[in-house]
């Protein structure tokens, strides 16, 4: 069977539609006829040695047109030879196959201008094994200057062949002159046309592409290690469900240990009774209820009695004695002498705050979070030196008020989208210097040239007047679909992901419904070659129009809604200082309140009543005359007056301020500069630390008051301290009031053999003086025979024994909580090491200036004023005597007026009573706030009895070890990041702008890898970074960065099928699927093509692209312009020799390769030749020297990054591909990007958040141990402070709160502060003693036999309690309410980051440190805390107390509980 007749379907051309219209083809059905000589031979050049022979469908006027428009393609798809053969033998045989009749059918026609017929429409067959190998070769396809593909110019962005085929027939001014329709099915006699195409992956010269343009021949790259795979055990992590096991397993242990320890010792219990019962062995009656009977029990209460001090106490510690006795010394000489001491601390604090005069803050957030010596700071300072800095953008994001209605395409909205960006370009003018927008935005192209405008208005030529509400909608679709048609003045084709929003990957039905349009103005960050006085000046320029700018959109935004309902959020380059920096003034009120809130409350609790108020009340109760109540409420105010201390609380707070401004002067004077972090936390933090130990102080001071105080020894007396039976309140009273001890048994209950050694010391001679005085100044001169109570010691030595008693344990909690901020320094980033210094600073301060000043001066003035009887606040004025109100004995509550014991503990632990709650004041004790004192005898009476149980011991340890857990099980699921939207006001317009940004914004931000240390300009140096010819090394720079990019393509297909599974079969999921599904993030975070320079340079030199690069032919050293002829010009590497080539052998090298380089980099990227460099790559080379190139980058984007999450993956990513192509290539190679130098933190912070932490802990154990003489209660110390932390991170997540430095300070301070909860309960444990008899193991955990660890626990729950009850109250109102405080105040600020990180995190751990200090921490030192020391005494109560302890129990292990000596 012979072959059909071949037939043409058109030929030659018949005009156009207009006069500068394209030619149009004739209809022609008639046989293909041979062609001249001259034609034959362009048809070969054309076309290709497959038509060297036979006729054809297509004359020389038609081939001319052909090799035209082959030439402008080719200058996009000549680096892949497969796409580009392909789309030469598409539109040869379209033109000139002489089978044109076979597969191509004129459907209509038309006449031209010249009246003559011509084809208006075609159908052209195509076979499908065709159309996809052709779409195939091209769809990779890679065009650098535009950092996108050659699809996008040449098929409109088509996915298949069918849309790549359907933009290549469709008529356009840019394309083809009549529609070229491709029916899916022929019908005869039409065949399609069938030919073979070439593959990207071919070996033939004629095929084969390179790795950037043929993914499948790139090198295969290692897979990645699985370092997102989590182990699971159904939706448990393994550690956790490890946690959950094991604590599990160890409570049912720890009940079965526990009940069956309760069994054997009930046992023993009930044969001892049988054995009491029968009187075989001796009982005590106040024997221990269940417990074993001591042996020693006997001897020891003879040895306690009878021996001297000597042999009754165990070993001193020296380092205790040592500080014991400097604090003696240091509160003595201070108290002493006030003024002096004011003179001289307050001489120092005036030359330290001298310092302010080099006062500075630092607002660039680059200094504030990035190290100067880290590696981000240093590639991006090495960035912005060779290439400039980074532009500064300003981002319009435009939205329907009702998108459903009348969405944000509508042709009235985008006529105001028009004039909004036409008043942005031509007539917004800033003041005061009248800068337009010309004058400060980045021209590519140099100055005076077009702006970079991203916007939908670039689709339109900038003007609405030649569309209508029709045409409007199809220019939409047109330019959506293939950019290159629709250029914008700039010359850069705007993809429809830059312009509307929420667009990429969206199923949107037409690109008319996106819901957002987005306006990009680029504004330049430097001038060209400018010293750094220019710099400067331009910077002020444009921030100058960025205000006037933001200005006008205020304006906008407040209008559009109401006037064309639109919704209008915008950023310009100063908003963001801007906003943050109104955040900062918004906290300046909370500031003050917490201070306000902190006087109040110190002021109202370290004051208020006096001892016999209650009489008081009870006499009124008992009268019915108005006179008595009259006199009570008198006397009552009058009380209040003297006992209050506001003035010591005004004085407290003004320590805090004094140390923070010193610590901020001294700092200053380093050079260390003050950030935003420092002005809103360390006023806080000083605050909650320092006013605590007013607390402490003044609660030791009472109970020293309560032996050594004016009235102490007189229970009698209804006296108060400078308060005369018979007068004012002068305090004359003499031996013969009948208000003094009528015998001896008060001198000699209080007295011990230690008593003398005071006397002799501190008590003046009496016979220096012969009267008395109220002058304050006088009262260490008073003789102690001239006061009620024999043991009482004047006020400087009162102060003394005080501060000896609680300096040692202010000096540790200084020093741990100083130690824990000072390794905060360690931290590289300027604002977490700034903050430590002047954190560390502020506490130290503050405790020096509490030790030096408040102990010694103000409490010390203080008691002196309230002996002197004068009023708070106003001293000058003596206050009158108490009035005596009628009382009858029998009402007396013996249990509220019971003696004082000389043991501070009363036999009840009384305990430090700083607060009206729990202060215990018994007679004479001076400036106690109340009789009532439930928080006290709470403390005593049920607290710290119920706590020291076995059963709640044990309920205690396992509640908080399942708080542990849950703790440590909470910390897997921290985040890292922090959303810049909480650094701003809740009000900023900022915070719109952002949540429509991660919602519509479909660009991520654009990376560079930088390349140095490589010679470009030689041979081996170019092959190491190109990747679009042969000789290309196969992990070149450009070829791996492809290679990584196209990674995530073929992940996100596994991942598209296994989620399809898992939605069938949900029943059956894998773990290991399922934690792939959960790590499903792109591995590479790039989303485009790599923009290489090098490539596209050797592009440009290619002579076969005539229109690029061109010389003179007269004068080959000058650079043709585009608007020169080709009469004038040549191309640059016509007949040269050897000839340029794939193979790259006649590329320029050396001094050669550096001319041509900035000639490529001074040309114009245009229709003709859209390679130039301009545009594209005008800094993307760094020149040295003459004939030297520095650096170089290439550029691509990452995917949109929406969550912090991502930012630091990508930074993560681009730093691994970085290594890789450095150890491939041998090139230093290092990414940057914008954003990475504030994502630098997070690649190190988890360890350096274990770092310090850890180092924190370690110096905790130190520091504790070496103070408290205990290794053991040192550990104990330090776990507790280490469980308070992972209970605050564990919490971390359900606050929302993020991992980075703010939290990471936060946590620096909750281990210091944690430290305070914990180490005033450790001291007081370890200060409270040991009786005679228990020193050798009676504290050792692992005292052999029965009886001796029955001694040991039985003695440390005695310390426990005493400790407990002396510090509980004051660490509960001093330290936790103080703390509350400032918190409840925080709680009300605007500002979402105080919110969530200061007043969240505190909170946790302001309860977390209470907890764990007042609970776990008593449990855990009275079973294993270390054997005590006894403080060197400067008081005989210490001693007596000892001595008691020895022989007789403490109220709440006794049996009779209800009985009046267990008060």
């Amino acid at each position: 069977m012979s072959d059909p007749p071949q037939q043409c379907g058109m030929r030659d051309t018949c005009g156009s539609k207009t006069v500068f219209g394209k030619q149009l083809p004739c209809p022609y059905d008639g046989p293909p006829k041979e062609p001249s000589s001259l034609t034959r031979k362009l048809l070969r050049d054309v076309c290709g040695p497959e038509f060297e022979f036979g006729p054809v469908c297509c004359t020389h006027d038609q081939l001319q047109t052909l090799g035209d428009n082959f030439r402008i393609v080719d200058k996009i798809v000549s680096a892949c030879p497969a796409c580009k053969n392909n789309f030469h033998d598409f539109f040869c045989k379209f033109t000139c196959s002489p089978d044109q009749g076979s597969f191509l059918n004129v459907t209509s026609t038309q006449t031209t201008n010249s009246n003559q017929v011509a084809v208006k429409s075609v159908d052209f067959y195509v076979g499908p094994q065709f159309g996809q190998g052709f779409f195939d070769s091209c769809k990779d396809v890679k065009f650098d200057a535009s950092n996108g593909y050659a699809m996008d110019f040449i098929g409109g962005g088509a996915k298949n062949y069918h849309d790549f085929l359907r933009f290549l027939g469709e008529e356009k001014e840019l394309g083809s002159p009549f529609q070229i329709d491709f029916p899916s099915i022929s019908t005869p006699p039409f065949t399609p046309l069938s030919l073979s195409p070439r593959n990207c992956s071919d070996n033939d010269l004629g095929s084969r592409c390179t790795c950037i343009d043929c993914p499948s021949i790139c090198p295969v790259l290692q897979d990645l290690p699985d370092t997102g795979s989590i182990c699971h055990v159904g939706l448990l992590s393994c550690l956790s469900f490890t946690l959950i096991l094991t604590y599990s397993i160890a409570i049912v242990g720890f009940i079965l240990g526990f009940l069956i320890q309760s069994t054997i010792r009930k046992r023993r219990e009930r044969r001892y009774e049988r054995l009491a019962l029968s009187g075989e062995t001796p009982t005590s009656p106040r024997a221990l209820v269940g417990a074993a009977s001591l042996d020693d029990h006997n001897a020891s209460l003879a040895r306690g009695l009878i021996d001297p001090v000597e042999t009754v106490q165990p070993k001193q510690y020296k380092l205790n004695t040592l500080l014991r006795k400097f604090f003696y010394k240091l509160g003595l000489t201070t108290a002493t002498y006030p003024m002096l001491t004011c003179a001289i601390v307050l001489t120092i604090i005036g030359l330290v705050n001298i310092g302010w005069t080099k006062f500075d803050i630092e607002t660039d957030p680059v200094r504030l979070w990035v190290a100067p010596n880290s590696e981000t700071r240093v590639q991006k300072d090495y960035f912005d030196e060779h290439f400039g800095p980074f532009y500064r953008p300003q981002q319009i994001f435009i939205t329907s008020v009702d998108q459903e209605n009348n969405p944000v395409l509508s042709f009235d909205h985008l006529k105001y989208v028009f004039k909004l960006e036409e008043h942005i370009r031509q007539n917004l003018v800033s003041n005061p210097n009248n800068l337009t927008l010309d004058d400060v935005c980045f021209a590519p192209a140099g100055r005076g040239s077009p702006c970079v405008v991203q916007s939908v208005t670039g689709w339109f030529g900038g003007s609405l007047d030649d569309y209508d509400e029709d045409t409007y909608k199809d220019r939409i679709k047109r330019c959506a679909r293939s950019p290159v048609e629709c250029l914008p003045d700039f010359g850069q084709p705007l993809a429809p992901h830059y312009v509307l929003g929420g667009t990429r990957g969206a199923n949107l039905a037409t690109y008319l419904d996106a819901p957002a349009l987005v306006i990009t103005a680029v504004l330049s960050s430097s001038i060209n070659a400018p010293d750094a006085e220019q710099q400067q000046a331009f910077e002020r320029a444009a921030e100058e129009w960025e205000r006037t700018l933001r200005v006008f959109l205020e304006n906008v935004k407040e209008r559009a809604p109401t006037e064309i309902g639109l919704n209008v959020d915008f950023s310009t380059g100063v908003s963001l200082q801007e906003e943050i920096g109104k955040e900062g003034n918004t906290d300046v009120r909370v500031v003050v309140g917490s201070y306000i809130a902190m006087f109040l409350y110190v002021g109202l609790t370290l004051g208020g009543g006096g001892s016999g108020s209650g009489s008081i009340r009870r006499s009124a109760q008992g009268s019915k005359g108005w006179r008595i109540h009259w006199l009570a409420a008198t006397s009552w105010i009058r009380n209040y007056t003297l006992t209050s201390h506001t003035l010591l609380a005004l004085f407290s707070l003004v320590l805090v301020l004094l140390s923070i401004s010193t610590s901020v002067a001294l700092f200053s004077s380093m050079g260390v500069k003050v950030t935003l972090v420092i002005a809103e936390v360390i006023p806080f933090l000083v605050l909650a630390v320092g006013v605590d130990n007013v607390f402490l102080l003044m609660g030791e001071l009472e109970r020293v008051d309560a032996v050594h105080g004016l009235y102490s020894g007189n229970t009698n007396s209804p006296n108060r301290p400078g308060w005369g039976h018979r007068g004012r309140g002068n305090g004359r009273i003499s031996p013969e009031d009948d208000g003094a001890p009528e015998n001896g048994d008060g001198e000699a209950r209080m007295m011990s053999p230690t008593r003398t050694t005071h006397s002799s010391r501190h008590f003046p001679n009496p016979t220096r003086y012969n009267h008395q005085t109220s002058s304050l100044s006088s009262y260490s001169s008073v003789p102690s025979s001239a006061y009620l109570n024999p043991s009482y010691l004047p006020p400087p030595t009162r102060i003394a024994l005080t501060l000896s008693l609680v300096g040692p344990s202010i000096l540790l909690s200084t020093l741990a909580e100083s130690v824990a901020f000072l390794l905060g320094a360690l931290v590289p980033m300027p604002a977490v090491r700034n903050f430590a210094l002047y954190a560390a600073g502020g506490v130290v301060i503050n405790g020096l200036l509490q030790v030096c000043l408040l102990a010694g001066v103000g409490i010390g003035l203080d008691a002196r004023r309230i002996e002197a009887g004068r009023m708070d606040c106003i001293p000058c004025i003596n206050l009158p005597g108490q009035i005596a109100l009628p009382e009858d004995e029998d009402d007396r509550n013996t249990l509220d007026e019971q003696p004082i014991s000389p043991d501070r503990s009363n036999f009840n632990g009384t305990g430090y009573s700083a607060f009206s709650a729990y202060g215990e004041n018994r007679g004479g004790s001076v400036g106690g706030p109340g009789s009532s004192g439930w928080l006290g005898r709470f403390f005593r009476r049920y607290y710290a009895p119920f706590l020291l149980k076995p059963a709640v011991k044990a309920a205690v340890m396992i509640v908080f070890g399942g708080i542990f857990v849950a703790g440590i099980i909470g910390m897997q699921g921290i985040e890292l990041g922090l959303d810049q939207r909480l650094a701003l006001p809740a009000s900023s317009y900022l915070v719109s702008y952002f949540d429509k940004m991660d919602q519509y914004f479909d660009v991520g931000p654009p990376v560079y890898f930088v390349v140095r240390g490589v010679n470009v300009t030689q041979r081996e140096g170019q092959q190491k970074l190109c990747g679009r010819f042969t000789t290309c090394e196969k992990m070149s720079l450009s070829n791996i960065l492809e290679a990584e990019r196209t990674r995530d393509q073929s992940q996100q297909e596994v991942l598209s099928t296994l989620s399809a599974q898992l939605q069938s079969q949900p029943l059956f999921v894998n773990t290991n699927e399922l934690s792939l599904l959960s790590t499903s993030q792109p591995s590479s975070y790039l989303s485009d093509p790599a923009a290489s320079w090098v490539d596209t340079f050797f592009a440009w030199l290619d002579p076969e692209m005539d229109t690029c690069c061109r010389v003179r032919k007269r004068n080959p050293s000058v650079l043709c312009r585009p608007r020169d002829g080709a009469r004038l010009c040549r191309p640059c590497f016509e007949g040269r020799e050897p000839a340029w080539n794939v193979t790259m052998e006649g590329f320029p090298e050396g001094a050669e390769f550096v001319h041509y380089a900035k000639w490529w980099l001074a040309s114009e990227a245009g229709e003709e030749c859209p390679l130039g460099g301009r545009e594209g790559f005008g800094n993307s080379v760094s020149f040295g020297n003459e004939d030297e190139i520095v650096t170089s980058h290439f550029r691509t984007f990452h995917t949109p990054l929406r969550t912090q999450s991502e930012f630091i993956a990508s930074l993560s990513s681009a730093r691994r591909i970085s290594e890789s192509i450095s150890e491939s290539t041998g090139v230093d190679v290092f990414p940057y990007s914008p954003h990475y130098v504030f994502f630098d933190q997070y690649l190190t912070i988890a360890s350096t958040t274990q770092m310090i932490l850890g180092l924190g802990l370690l110096s905790t154990l130190l520091i504790t141990s070496i103070f408290l003489g205990s290794l053991r209660s040192g550990g104990i110390v330090t776990a507790v402070t280490g469980m308070v932390v992972v209970s605050v991170m564990g919490m971390m997540r359900l606050e929302g709160v993020s991992l980075n430095a703010i939290s990471l300070v936060n946590l620096v301070m909750a281990e210091g502060i944690a430290v305070e909860f914990c180490v005033h309960v450790a001291r007081a444990f370890m200060s409270a003693g040991s009786g005679a008899g228990s020193v050798s193991g009676a504290g050792s955990v692992w005292a052999f036999g029965a009886a001796d660890r029955a001694k040991g626990q039985k003695e440390r729950d005695e310390r426990m309690y005493i400790g407990l009850t002396n510090v509980g109250p004051s660490v509960l109102s001093g330290i936790t309410f103080t703390k509350l405080i400032g918190m409840c105040v925080l709680g009300l600020t605007r500002s979402k980051l105080l919110e969530i990180y200061y007043f969240r995190m505190w909170l946790t751990l302001i309860i977390a440190g209470a907890l764990h200090g007042l609970v776990l921490l008593p449990v855990i030192l009275s079973i294993a805390g270390g054997a005590a020391f006894p403080a060197q005494q400067e008081a005989d109560e210490e001693w007596m107390a000892s001595a008691i302890r020895s022989g007789y129990e403490y109220a709440p292990f006794l049996a009779d509980d209800d009985s009046v000596s267990s008060d």
